[in-house]
């Protein structure tokens, strides 16, 4: 986990590109790998592949909206208000720090019940760790 300038300016470059192309809504898929691990399919991900890695509750949420165990991909609609959005579960944030990641506690979907942490690599995908995050499966 030693990045070298070269590696933290091409890690900047990507961000800057999600932050100031930020969408109403992302698709974002997530693979069920060899390891036994999900992981966020982030293509040209510019570091360690472990970083994409989905733990403390992402995991399980990834395993519980996947079809077939291998792959998952969903709809993902960030907002800073709340939003009644039909269909989609609310992903309503608890709290959060830059290099830290954020804690969100899932409403609205039926069978799945305990918060989820998401890491700073929402930063990459999304360009910030917003308030509320409105998820439904593709």
């Amino acid at each position: 986990m030693n990045y070298s300038i070269k590696d933290l300016v091409k890690g900047a470059k990507a961000m800057s590109k999600s932050v100031f192309g930020q969408k109403e809504e992302y698709r974002i898929k997530f693979n069920h790998e060899e390891d036994g691990l999900w992981y966020v399919d982030y293509p040209n991900w510019p570091f360690d592949h472990h970083n994409l890695l989905m733990v403390a509750g992402a995991d399980k949420l990834c395993a519980f909206l996947s079809d077939d165990d291998r792959t998952t991909e969903v709809l993902v609609r960030p907002s800073n208000k709340k939003l009644e959005l039909d269909g989609y579960a609310e992903l309503v944030q608890k709290d959060h720090s830059l290099t830290g990641g954020s804690t969100y506690d899932v409403h609205n979907l039926e069978g799945f019940n305990r918060d989820i942490w998401l890491c700073p690599v929402t930063l990459f995908v999304l360009g910030k760790y917003p308030k509320y995050m409105y998820v439904k499966k593709a």
